[in-house]
């Protein structure tokens, strides 16, 4: 028993995961209440599917989904503007209300509309059906900014963390739901979004104290927006957007679309999880090389072995909700480490994501009317050649030290600039003092107890007990630990890696 017991504790597998044990326990209402979020849009799927109006090609339901997404992200645009600071139990409140009223308003009239049959839809049909997308993709996008707040405020360690218990319990209440009654799916949809509503509502006030992050501790000169992030988002979202057109109308088989989706979606969490246990998470090799490529890997299946289409659907959702799942954890790490806000941030990536869905779904609706015949290989071969050229054109060893563009490629490269970053980071990670963070530059630069009072206007004493707390707060004892600790950290800013089994601030 003690053999089994000293192995666990060295063990950096199960050290880790009793880390993800300890922080779903504390943070409950985060990832259940985000495993409801992602799941709503597919609990509508599930209700739908017996009806064959929700997959015809310009159906209103098919518009109406399509205009789903397009509201989502013009909501996250907007959002993104807003910088009005509220009370954040108030604001909590608020939102949880008005997501909880749309989530349940437009589940509601959706499933009303794809059970209508085709002699019944008339000129009202046409205007309901052009009003519930306002409602689902306002309820998603108000929810999405608040998921945003929170994981920039537990930081991108227990975000990976918790987005992976998410999306298996996710996954599993999808699959469940091919197991209920039709009467039962009609009514899981208005469910599961007053769920996600009311958990919204308890995460916000478990974590109102560090909500505050939603405006910048430390703002920049000039606001750069992350583009090479909001770019590979919309090229993401633009080839999801393709595929799952293609997968409505049957090119897959008309149960792949959500079938075969879930089941994508629910080993993308299981290898998420065996990667980040395993690994130390790279955003670069995970995003362009990872996640694109199993992406793309999907489509080249689906072109190649057209009777094995819909398990190159399902490779392709592997890779998308991979993509999907690395996204939200380099945005808790941009709002966690670089202090934008994220409403800022969260609003603009789900702009981005949602409107490049929607411009994939408008351009396979768009040829799909068309005059001439479009097959789905060549529109595949399209996917295929615009994720390689985004991966090879994006994929940069800097992207994280610069912000993924936020700032500009001359402006990080100093040494100085650098070594100022890396301390940064540190004093963010365990919770220094900015007074700390002084001192703890200036011995990162070289300088003794006397050089540090002479440049900060301290007395030795008062210097001997910053750099002893500091000592503490980053579990080192010696300049050399220090040193060792500042060359990791350089390497992980330089490289893009961060190591799951150290803590976040907050711990």
């Amino acid at each position: 028993m003690q053999h089994d017991a000293l192995w666990q504790s060295r063990c950096p597998v199960m050290r880790t995961l009793r880390r993800f044990r300890s922080i779903a326990t504390s943070y409950p209402a985060v990832w259940i209440g985000f495993a409801f979020v992602c799941a709503w849009p597919w609990s509508c799927t599930s209700a739908s599917l017996v009806y064959e109006n929700a997959s015809t090609v310009g159906s209103a339901a098919w518009l109406g989904s399509n205009l789903t997404y397009l509201v989502m992200g013009l909501c996250g645009f907007a959002l993104s503007l807003s910088r009005k600071r509220e009370n954040p139990t108030g604001s909590a409140t608020a939102t949880a209300s008005v997501a909880g009223v749309c989530y349940v308003a437009a589940s509601i009239l959706f499933v009303m509309l794809c059970k209508l049959p085709d002699e019944a839809i008339d000129v009202s049909y046409q205007a309901v059906s052009t009003i519930w997308p306002f409602f689902a993709g306002a309820g998603q996008a108000l929810l999405f900014v608040e998921w945003m707040k929170a994981f920039g405020a537990v930081g991108p360690r227990k975000t990976i963390a918790l987005v992976i218990p998410a999306s298996m319990l996710g996954a599993a209440l999808l699959i469940v739901l091919n197991f209920m009654s039709q009467d039962a799916r009609e009514l899981m949809p208005p469910v599961i979004g007053a769920a996600a509503a009311i958990c919204s509502y308890a995460m916000a006030r478990t974590l109102r104290t560090r909500m505050l992050l939603e405006e910048p501790t430390e703002k920049p000169a000039r606001r750069r927006p992350p583009w090479k992030l909001l770019v590979t988002a919309a090229v993401a979202g633009c080839a999801f957007g393709m595929f799952q057109s293609l997968s409505f109308t049957g090119a897959f088989g008309y149960t792949a679309w959500y079938t075969f989706g879930v089941v994508g979606f629910s080993i993308a969490a299981i290898l998420f999880a065996l990667i980040t246990l395993a690994l130390r998470l790279n955003f670069n090799y995970m995003i362009y090389r990872f996640s694109f490529v199993i992406m793309a890997l999907g489509g080249f299946v689906c072109v190649i072995a057209p009777d094995s289409s819909p398990w190159g659907y399902s490779v392709f959702c592997i890779g998308y909700r991979c993509f999907d799942m690395l996204v939200w954890c380099l945005c808790a790490h941009l709002i966690h480490h670089r202090h934008v806000s994220p409403q800022w941030l969260g609003g603009l990536c789900v702009g981005s994501l949602l409107v490049g869905r929607f411009l994939g779904f408008e351009a396979f609706t768009l040829l799909h009317i068309a005059p001439f015949d479009v097959s789905e290989a060549p529109l595949i071969v399209t996917i295929l050649f615009t994720l390689m050229l985004t991966a090879l054109s994006l994929v940069n060893h800097n992207n994280l030290l610069e912000a993924w563009g936020m700032a500009k490629p001359g402006e990080t490269e100093d040494d100085a600039e650098l070594l100022t970053a890396c301390c940064a980071h540190i004093a963010s990670a365990h919770s220094l003092s900015a007074r700390e963070r002084d001192v703890l530059e200036q011995l990162a630069r070289g300088s003794n107890r006397a050089d540090i009072g002479r440049i900060l206007v301290l007395s030795e004493e008062t210097v001997k007990t910053h750099i002893r707390h500091i000592y503490r707060k980053c579990s080192i004892h010696s300049r050399q630990e220090l040193k060792a600790l500042i060359s990791v950290t350089r390497d992980e800013l330089e490289n893009d890696r961060m190591n799951l089994a150290q803590y976040d601030t907050f711990e």
